[in-house]
């Protein structure tokens, strides 16, 4: 069934309901759905890749401007990479030795031997004419707007499983400069993107400690909030079938329509037992077609969910790679 059969269904249950009202309840009941248990429609796979540091040339900054001026080696190294794959330049960060880490919003290169770069703040160190800088990407932004949560994220080349369950104050602690660089082993939430200018505008962005100093791709594994039925068209997926959640929007009709009995074609009517035997049928289809789905969610899960201790809590050696990891204190 489509959405917009749903919607016609969703009409014709009280009377004087608005069809407007009725694309409301309908994505109310979907999202219900949605959030009540881990769906197999909702787990996905995706990949960050960092690009290398750019740290060729100098720059120029000075305190109290948003904006620096690059060398003409440093103008070639950035323009060189400005658009290319993996990130953009507006996707990487800025600093001057272990001084603030900008977010860089835009890029000026009309004059190809004396780039300027856009900062999202106000450059707040001493002013410098010529001096060392480096371009990294440290946050990343989530595989899709409708992001959720991690399941694991994995260093394949490393053999290096990420934790994910750590703080930005733990972060601070740990690494208030964000100055020690290695394989990076965390993942913790930073801010919503808020780039004018960015492909990702309101996407859940994420740090990654020890800032990646080289190309690397990381294999993500997590979960997605999904999303609501837009179109007419729209569809839900194959695991939910549209009668659990017309149950679900049976029992949001009836609420309202008890809720306005005031009306003069619906005076007299009861909708409280309406009510109680659309949730007790939604309960049941529910369960069903949960049932039906969690083979595959339990394959999944369980697959990814080894945990990261191995590496971290313990030393290890990977023979076929020659690559070795000592205990961390954390």
């Amino acid at each position: 069934m489509s959405f917009g059969s749903m919607v016609d269904e969703t009409c014709g249950l009280v009377p004087k309901l608005a069809p407007d009202f009725a694309k409301t309840l309908v994505n109310r009941a979907w999202r219900d759905v949605r959030r009540q248990c881990l769906w197999s429609f909702l787990l996905f796979d995706a990949n960050w890749t960092s690009p290398a540091i750019v740290n060729a040339g100098t720059v120029t900054v000075t305190q109290g401007q948003n904006t620096v001026t690059f060398n003409a080696a440093a103008s070639a190294a950035i323009n060189a990479v400005a658009f290319s794959p993996p990130s953009q330049i507006i996707q990487r960060q800025f600093r001057v030795g272990i001084g603030t880490v900008y977010n860089i919003w835009g890029l000026d290169a009309t004059n190809p031997s004396a780039v300027v770069l856009t900062l999202d703040r106000i450059y707040q160190e001493p002013s410098g004419t010529n001096v060392p800088y480096s371009i990294s990407q440290c946050y990343y932004p989530s595989p899709m707007l409708d992001f959720w949560q991690w399941l694991s994220i994995r260093d394949i080349i490393n053999y290096n499983e990420l934790a994910t369950n750590k703080t930005r104050a733990w972060l601070d602690f740990q690494d208030p400069q964000r100055s020690l660089f290695f394989i990076p082993t965390h993942v913790v939430p930073y801010q919503v993107d808020q780039n004018p200018a960015s492909l990702t505008p309101g996407y859940l962005m994420h740090e990654l400690w020890g800032p990646p100093q080289y190309v690397l791709t990381y294999q993500l594994y997590g979960l997605r909030k999904g999303v609501d039925l837009v179109n007419a068209s729209d569809t839900l997926p194959t695991q939910v079938g549209e009668d659990c959640v017309m149950e679900l929007v049976k029992g949001k009709a009836y609420e309202w329509a008890e809720a306005n009995k005031q009306d003069s074609r619906m005076t007299g009517s009861d909708f409280r037992f309406l009510i109680t035997g659309a949730k007790a049928e939604y309960r049941r289809l529910f369960r069903e077609y949960r049932m039906q789905d969690r083979a595959a969610v339990d394959n999944y899960s369980r697959r990814l969910r080894r945990g990261w201790s191995y590496n971290t809590l313990n030393g290890w050696y990977n023979s076929a790679a020659s690559v070795a990891g000592s205990p961390l204190p954390w």
